[in-house]
C-alpha cells in the first residue's frame, strides 16, 4: 500500500476549499445508515460513457434529479432511466451535512438538489473531467467520502494542464466553487482497507450538485 503521498499542496487553487475531518466518525456513520437506504432503492451501476467504455465507478443518485451517462451523452435525469422511477429522496441527513460544511464558505445558500454517489471499488478510478451539465455554475460542487482513502486529483482550466494529487480521507470534504469551478479534476488510485467504517469496502463519495 503507498502511504507516501505527501499532504494536500499548502496552497490548493482559489475556489478550491479542502476541510480535513470535517464530518467526525459517528456522523458518518449516520450517514452510511442513510447511504444504504439510498442504494437499496437505486442500486449503483456501471453506466456507459461517450466514448463507449463503461464507467469504472458504480453510480447511483438521490434528490430531485440524477446524474446520468449512456449513449446520448452526460445529463440530469428526474427519473431513474434503468428503471423509470424518481430517484429516492435525499435524506435529511445528507441535506444538513451539505448546509453545514458551506455555512462559512463563499456560498452560504447553497442547498443542492441533487447528489450523485459514486463507488469506487479497489481499483476504480475516475478520469480528469469537468462538471459542466448542471444549470448554475456559480453554484460548488460538494463532495463527502466515506469509507476507503483516495488520491485526488485536481488540474487546471484544460485537460492537458498539469494536475496534483492528494490524499482525502473518509469525512473529508472538498468545495469546488468560484474560479475552481471548472478546473478538471478526478479519482487517481483507491487505498483498500483504509475505511475506518465497518461494513464498507471501497470508497463512497456523495457529491452534492444545484442540478436543475
Amino acid at each position: 500500500m503507498d502511504l507516501a503521498l505527501p499532504a494536500p499542496p499548502l496552497t490548493l487553487p482559489a475556489g478550491l476549499i479542502l476541510h480535513r475531518s470535517a464530518v467526525e466518525l459517528a456522523r458518518q456513520e449516520h450517514l452510511v445508515r442513510a447511504l444504504a437506504e439510498v442504494l437499496t432503492a437505486a442500486p449503483p451501476m456501471h453506466t456507459r460513457v461517450k466514448g463507449g467504455g463503461m464507467t469504472s465507478a458504480a453510480m447511483t443518485n438521490c434528490g430531485q434529479a440524477g446524474w446520468w451517462s449512456d449513449a446520448k451523452g452526460y445529463r440530469y435525469e428526474r427519473t431513474n432511466p434503468s428503471t423509470g422511477k424518481s430517484w429516492p429522496a435525499m435524506p435529511a441527513e445528507f441535506l444538513r451535512i451539505a448546509e453545514e460544511v458551506v455555512a462559512d464558505s463563499p456560498w452560504p445558500d447553497f442547498t443542492p438538489d441533487a447528489c450523485l454517489v459514486n463507488h469506487y471499488a479497489a481499483g476504480a478510478k475516475m478520469g480528469l473531467h469537468q462538471d459542466k451539465d448542471e444549470a448554475d455554475f456559480s453554484q460548488p460542487i460538494v463532495t463527502v467520502s466515506l469509507g476507503d482513502s483516495a488520491d485526488w486529483l485536481i488540474g487546471g482550466a484544460k485537460r492537458t494542464d498539469k494536475a496534483v494529487a492528494f490524499r482525502v480521507n473518509s469525512g473529508d470534504v472538498l468545495l469546488m466553487g468560484g474560479s475552481a469551478r471548472m478546473l478538471f479534476h478526478g479519482v487517481r488510485k483507491i487505498h483498500p482497507g483504509t475505511s475506518p467504517l465497518a461494513g464498507i469496502a471501497g470508497r463512497y463519495s456523495l457529491t452534492f450538485r444545484r442540478a436543475l
